[in-house]
C-alpha cells in the first residue's frame, strides 16, 4: 500500500497535536486548573499570594494601596463577570480567623473593576496572611 507524501503528513501533524496536548494536560497548565463546576470564577490562593488553583481567574497579586498584611487582589479574566452584582462568596483555608470580599472596584487593588479584594485577618482580628478559596457564582 502506498501512503501519499501529504496523508503521512497529516499522520505525523495528528500525532505531534496527540503528543503535545498530552504534555500541556500533565504540565503545570493542568495544575492550575480548579474543578468548579458551577463557578463562573474561582481560585486557591496561599497565603503568600501564590495561585494554587484557578478558573477564570489569571493572577492573584498584593494590595498595593496599603501596606497591611492579608490583603490580596484577585483578578477575573472573564470579562462577562459583573464583580460589583456577582455573588462572590470566600472561605479561609484550614485557619481561623476572618476574611472579606469585596467585588466592586477599591482602593487597595487600583479600583480595577475586574478584581475580587480579599482581606483576612487572624482570629483576634489582626491584618494576617491566610490561605483562602474564593468563588464567583
Amino acid at each position: 500500500m502506498r501512503i501519499s507524501a501529504s496523508r503521512s503528513s497529516r499522520v505525523v501533524a495528528l500525532a505531534l497535536g496527540a503528543v503535545t496536548a498530552l504534555a500541556v494536560l500533565s504540565g503545570t497548565a493542568a495544575a492550575a486548573g480548579m474543578d468548579a463546576p458551577y463557578a463562573r470564577a474561582a481560585a486557591k490562593v496561599s497565603g503568600t499570594a501564590s495561585l494554587l488553583g484557578s478558573k477564570n481567574v489569571d493572577a492573584v497579586t498584593r494590595g498595593t494601596g496599603t501596606n497591611q498584611a492579608g490583603v490580596y487582589c484577585v483578578r477575573v479574566s472573564d470579562s462577562n463577570i459583573d464583580l460589583g452584582s456577582a455573588a462572590i462568596v470566600a472561605t479561609l483555608n484550614n485557619s481561623r480567623g476572618e476574611i472579606t470580599a469585596i467585588g466592586g472596584p477599591h482602593g487597595y487593588c487600583g479600583g480595577a473593576t475586574d478584581t475580587i479584594t480579599i482581606v483576612t485577618s487572624d482570629s483576634s482580628g489582626n491584618s494576617a496572611d491566610r490561605p483562602f478559596t474564593v468563588a464567583v457564582l
